[in-house]
């Protein structure tokens, strides 16, 4: 049955249509009034089916099969077109419907938001811009309009300058890109210059590595010098984000590639679309706004932030959460003579998640919310979980293990109560590093694989050995009660890319899965544990083995950092002298091997510091004083008061 509204809005929009664009997306009641309507009935049909690929009967009639899949549309929606820039900018043909009723997509399990016209290609929507739009635009890029008499009077009256074109005589005005109608309209209404794309990957047309160039419709704007900013969505799901991400790229590459340039506008979230992000804001949106798209993300810098982004936790969730400076008093190791029971000490439980709503029904005292806190359920679970935090936490007897704890917080040390407490155990500390391996050898008392032979390493009850000569293990004959593996996460970037692996890589990775599937325990330990990581040591594990991980969110305190350019070194050098004589400890980090070298040198000859320089292996860049850059060095040990000695890792 068709509907019987009250023509009461334009162009016969519904009240709940109207509603959702004027109040919900903030769109600007002429913009509504010349891009959106409601259509209803048969009516429909002759809007989407405009292919002449829809197959037809001999009377040119639409099959039935075919329309059968459209019948729902006949109870009407919101259709949504704008100008085509291919054809002097008159009314576009093509456009999107939202319907009342959606149809379900099977397949994916959702409904589906918007109908296009089938068998058509996906335009871009260029929506017919009201003066008023107009001059807010010109107003925030301090263009001049020329509203004098003089040239009201020389302009052409049979074909006036048309907004867009008025966009295309300017290319200093940056234009963005945004997924859907509604979000656009509401860049619009703040006047910003924003295009509709239908969907992320549709702002480049043709496949990957062959044939992809910029879209069509967005030609007439691809002035050499523009600016295009892609504004889309805020995403949680890390699927969707990678698929948005790709999107960015892809999309950026062909805008570069016509001389234009790109950049990355971020959302903060929590609100999805930039429409939802403008009406929550309120009256500081255009603000808050405007700062957003200043602060746009060249391309280059988007795709490194979006990859430092993902490094990190976040599809494992840590089972026992502590903070405290160093693990060992907060982790308990017991040794072999304790009973297999419960202990009242440990309060976490892996099988035991706290979830949002655990604590909604418990009467319990108002907490104090910042003003500013944007998920205040997370605020409050945050606080709830502090409350819980157990005292001591048991560290597992089997399984495995991964350890999250900043540099400094005794890792090593809680894996030497371990050794304490089982001195029956057969022991491998795994590396990748020659100068850590040395280090943790003498904490762990463990023996170096150097300083033995094939059948020392054999009998060794404790040994340490580089991931470089695991292969030279017997593997058949050998196993480990314990394998211990720190910086785990540098340790898997050697062992599948280093060129000192390559020639036994296939036989390393044998003996590494064999070795790790067959010990009762394995224990993994970064500051900066990945997904990728666990992964890798969990695929290697029986199966259904779930990892344990203990996550230490104590951060060690804030560090001083200068940076030096040029190519007069004496400041530098003045200001590390001066403050290894006050007893602080200095670390210095540089790209060139002869600088440490002159600079350990020189302090030596004064007696103020014992430093070890050495080489990395992997990558002939120098062990060297001081990390800067954690992508760069991820693990320092400290022997002395003044002596910080580290692994730099191979550059990517």
């Amino acid at each position: 049955m068709l509907s019987s509204n009250i023509c009461e809005y334009p162009n016969n929009l519904t009240a709940a249509e109207y509603h959702e664009l004027a109040v919900s997306s903030a769109i600007h009641p002429e913009l509504i009034e010349r891009n959106f309507s409601h259509i209803e009935g048969e009516t429909v049909y002759d809007y989407l089916f405009i292919s002449q690929a829809i197959p037809r009967k001999n009377a040119g009639r639409v099959t039935d099969g075919f329309l059968k899949a459209y019948l729902h549309l006949i109870a009407g929606g919101l259709w949504i077109s704008g100008l085509d820039p291919q054809l002097n900018w008159r009314p576009m043909e093509w456009g999107r419907m939202k319907p009342s009723l959606p149809r379900i997509d099977w397949e994916k399990g959702k409904s589906v938001k918007y109908e296009s016209p089938p068998k058509t290609p996906n335009r871009v929507t260029y929506f017919d811009v009201p003066d008023c739009i107009w001059d807010l635009v010109a107003l925030r890029y301090s263009i001049k309009r020329y509203h004098s008499p003089l040239a009201l009077r020389l302009q052409n009256r049979l074909t006036p300058l048309i907004f867009w074109e008025w966009i295309i005589a300017h290319p200093e005005i940056p234009v963005i890109l945004c997924e859907g109608e509604k979000k656009a309209a509401c860049l619009l209404s703040l006047g910003f210059v924003a295009l509709a794309l239908p969907g992320i990957w549709n702002g480049r047309v043709g496949k990957k590595d062959f044939d992809e160039r910029l879209h069509p419709d967005l030609l007439p704007l691809a002035q050499p010098g523009r600016k295009f900013i892609i504004l889309f969505d805020y995403e949680t799901k890390l699927k969707t984000r990678w698929s948005v991400y790709q999107a960015t790229v892809r999309t950026g590459i062909v805008i570069e590639a016509v001389g234009c340039t790109c950049e990355v506008a971020l959302l903060p979230g929590p609100e999805k679309g930039v429409d939802d992000f403008v009406v929550a804001r309120g009256e500081d949106a255009n603000a808050l706004l405007t700062a957003i798209v200043d602060d746009a993300h060249s391309l280059k810098d988007y795709q490194s932030l979006f990859l430092l982004k993902h490094r990190g936790l976040r599809k494992y969730k840590p089972d026992a959460i502590v903070n405290t400076k160093y693990l060992s008093d907060a982790v308990l190791v017991e040794d072999n003579t304790a009973f297999a029971q419960p202990h009242t000490i440990c309060v976490s439980l892996p099988e035991k998640q706290v979830e949002p709503f655990d604590f909604l029904h418990q009467p319990e005292p108002a907490l104090e919310i910042p003003p500013d806190h944007r998920v205040k359920v997370r605020y409050k679970l945050k606080k709830l979980r502090q409350q819980q935090q157990p005292s001591r936490v048991v560290f597992p007897r089997t399984g495995l293990v991964v350890l999250i704890s900043d540099m400094g917080t005794g890792k090593t040390e809680l894996m030497r109560w371990w050794r304490d407490a089982h001195p029956d155990q057969r022991f491998l500390n795994n590396g990748h590093r020659v100068n850590l391996l040395k280090n943790l050898a003498e904490r762990l008392k463990t023996l170096m694989y150097s300083d033995l032979g094939y059948a020392g390493m054999a009998q060794a009850t404790a040994l340490s050995i580089t991931i470089d000569s695991l292969y030279k293990l017997n593997t058949q004959a050998l196993t480990y009660g314990c394998i211990f593996i720190d910086e785990a996460c540098q340790y898997l970037t050697h062992l599948l890319l280093s060129k000192t692996c390559k020639e036994h890589r296939a036989l390393i990775l044998e003996t590494l899965q064999y070795i790790v599937y067959n010990a009762p325990l394995v224990v993994i330990a970064d500051a900066h544990m990945d997904d990728t990581t666990i992964e890798f040591f969990k695929a290697m594990r029986p199966e259904n083995e779930q990892p344990y991980i203990i996550k230490n969110e104590f951060n060690n305190g804030d560090r001083t950092i200068y940076w030096y350019e040029g190519d007069n070194s004496s400041a530098l050098v003045a200001k590390i002298s001066a403050a290894v004589m006050t007893g602080h400890k200095v670390m210095v980090v540089s790209d060139s091997k002869r600088f440490i070298k002159k600079l350990e040198k020189s302090l030596l000859e004064v007696g103020s510091l014992k430093s070890q320089v050495g080489s990395n292996e992997s990558s002939g860049l120098p062990t060297q004083f001081c990390c800067v850059d954690p992508a760069l060095v991820q693990g320092s040990t400290c022997a002395g008061e003044n002596e910080c000695t580290f692994s730099p890792a191979p550059l990517p």
